[in-house]
């Protein structure tokens, strides 16, 4: 029987966020500060199209330059490897952009991805986003109307490839990753940056993948639907 697990990408896959890299390198981190600080009296999907334009006019390869740069969490691809040797449909699910998620997930073997689009004309960003959102078709309480809304596209995965919800593993490590993490068989706090999912973690993980690999096997075992 097919699982599916959602994988979240800045500081899960990823040790960092792509956005602080990407800003960092270019020169423009006072600008993103000033829109992190802002964020509080935003939506979050009102903060991802400010951040976007940050990076209008700069060649699309230049970013994808940056961003391979970005060291992966130790034992990322063995972890992949691990789910998918296990019948598992693996999925990155991001708020940070679909055409350098894509790069990571080819160098990882995740199958799937989903993200913003970024748009890039003639190799060059417009600053201009095509945001997935979903939120509105959830009806979750206190949602954040992210960009991406994570929980959406799970239940799109499931039904895309009629895996049942308690056949289910996400892992991320922020509130962002919260309605996910709290609605899958198997939620994974990894490395986690806000205690609130540490509260609805079925599996908490402080060090690397490799650790994740080790608690996962036993967690699988005592499964009945695995």
């Amino acid at each position: 029987m097919k699982w599916l697990a959602i994988l979240d990408m800045d500081g899960t896959l990823l040790e960092r966020r792509t956005v602080d890299v990407l800003c960092e390198k270019l020169g423009f981190l006072d600008s993103l500060m000033e829109i992190d600080e802002a964020s509080k009296n935003m939506w979050a999907y009102e903060v991802s199209l400010k951040i976007a334009k940050l990076f209008s006019g700069i060649k699309a390869s230049k970013l994808e330059e940056i961003f391979d740069k970005i060291p992966v969490v130790n034992g990322a691809k063995e972890f992949v490897n691990f789910l998918k040797s296990r019948g598992f449909v693996t999925a990155i699910v991001t708020d940070s952009y679909e055409f350098l998620a894509h790069r990571l997930a080819k160098k990882l073997g995740v199958d799937i991805v989903k993200g913003n689009i970024l748009e890039v004309q003639n190799g060059v960003v417009t600053g201009n986003i095509v945001m997935p959102m979903g939120w509105e078709k959830e009806g979750q309480q206190n949602c954040q109307r992210k960009a991406v809304c994570k929980l959406h596209v799970m239940n799109e995965l499931l039904k895309e490839y009629s895996i049942e919800n308690n056949r289910t593993l996400a892992v991320g490590d922020s509130q962002s990753d919260l309605c996910i993490i709290r609605k899958a068989k198997i939620g994974v706090a990894f490395r986690p940056k806000d205690e609130v999912i540490t509260k609805v973690a079925d599996i908490v993980v402080h060090t690397d993948f490799y650790e994740l690999i080790s608690r996962l096997k036993t967690f699988l075992e005592r499964c009945s639907n695995y």
